[in-house]
């Protein structure tokens, strides 16, 4: 079978709705996409459909639906709520709540050879959760509470398993990353990544730039880390900022900026790494970037039609799905 060409990626079915869409699980081999919003609402859309729409099926949480997962017949949901919930997507249902954190919670990533969770929380904790029963594993913990020389909160921006599950990282907004076994909850790495934040002040005491999203690579040797730089006190001169590191001993491989006056939101890998997807969210729609996952080079660059909050990619890596500001979009790679 001919390989996906990226010369002619396309969207091929768009879905609109009023607000932003934050956050979406695909169900395995399927076109399901389940979705979270700022109306506190989780919708689904059937992208297999002649005409997919965005139907509202759970509502239980009281703030943004900010991370989703598909396990099996279940749909885990975080919020800034501080809750996660557990669904029954059979049977439409609640099934479990969680108190999980003591803030909002920003992401949540899945291993699902040992069926765990992790979440990421601006309580400044990750938390390892059983993903069948609820029940608390462990908490990793290492970030400052403050930013340095801000009397500001640090936030806990993104988490991700590594793909054999063995590990754990995190990243918050001074881009400190931390790196943990998932066995033990033992520390495993640690770097800084300076170039998304600059401890300067600004004209409302607040930096700009930072670490949204990470991903390890199809490999797990190396972390892709992706957010905005912090080029001084104004942020319109910030670019989209892209880094890779090796994660055991903190060297940066490589790093490319793009764009001006916008942040990379999400991040997605090929399965097997021939590309490196990043899709900007703050600053404007911008455009969606096909990179080379080894080197600092662009593949392909496609219009995104709206700011980006969170992607996903089918098995086949022929096609992936965004979400964000008004829209869920079917894009295609043909042959």
């Amino acid at each position: 079978m001919p390989a996906p060409n990226l010369d002619r990626v396309r969207i091929s079915k768009t879905v609109t709705h009023p607000g932003d869409f934050l956050s979406v699980a695909r169900e395995p081999s399927s076109e399901r996409l389940w979705v979270g919003h700022t109306d506190f609402k989780i919708y689904t859309i059937d992208f297999a459909a002649a005409r997919p729409t965005a139907n509202a099926v759970f509502e239980g949480h009281n703030s943004y639906v900010s991370a989703l997962c598909v396990l099996g017949r279940t749909l885990i949901s975080a919020s800034w709520d501080r809750k996660l919930m557990w669904w029954d997507i059979q049977n439409r249902r609640l099934v479990r709540t969680v108190d999980a954190h003591e803030l909002w919670i920003r992401q949540l990533a899945t291993n699902t050879r040992q069926n765990l969770l992790v979440t990421a929380s601006d309580d400044m904790t990750c938390k390892v959760w059983d993903a069948q029963t609820g029940r608390l594993v462990r908490q990793l913990a290492g970030f400052e509470e403050r930013l340095p020389r801000y009397d500001y909160p640090n936030k806990l921006f993104a988490c991700a398993f590594s793909p054999d599950g063995r590990h754990i990282a995190a990243a918050d907004e001074a881009c400190r990353v931390i790196v943990w076994e998932t066995a033990n909850g033992r520390e495993a790495a640690r770097f800084d990544a300076m170039g998304f934040f600059k401890a300067d002040w600004d004209r409302n005491n607040h930096p700009y730039g930072g670490i949204r999203c990470l991903a390890f690579a199809p490999d797990g040797r190396s972390l892709a880390l992706a957010g905005m730089e912090n080029t001084d006190v104004a942020i319109i001169n910030g670019k989209a900022l892209l880094q890779n590191f090796d994660w055991q001993t903190g060297r940066k491989n490589h790093e490319l900026k793009l764009g001006s006056n916008i942040q990379f939101e999400c991040l997605a890998y090929h399965p097997q790494s021939e590309w490196l997807l990043v899709a900007p969210g703050a600053g404007g729609a911008g455009a969606l970037y096909f990179l080379n996952s080894a080197q600092p080079r662009v593949l392909k660059e496609t219009p995104a039609t709206m700011q980006t909050f969170a992607v996903t990619v089918n098995e086949a890596a022929d096609a992936f799905y965004t979400v964000g500001r008004g829209k869920a979009l079917k894009w295609e790679i043909p042959a």
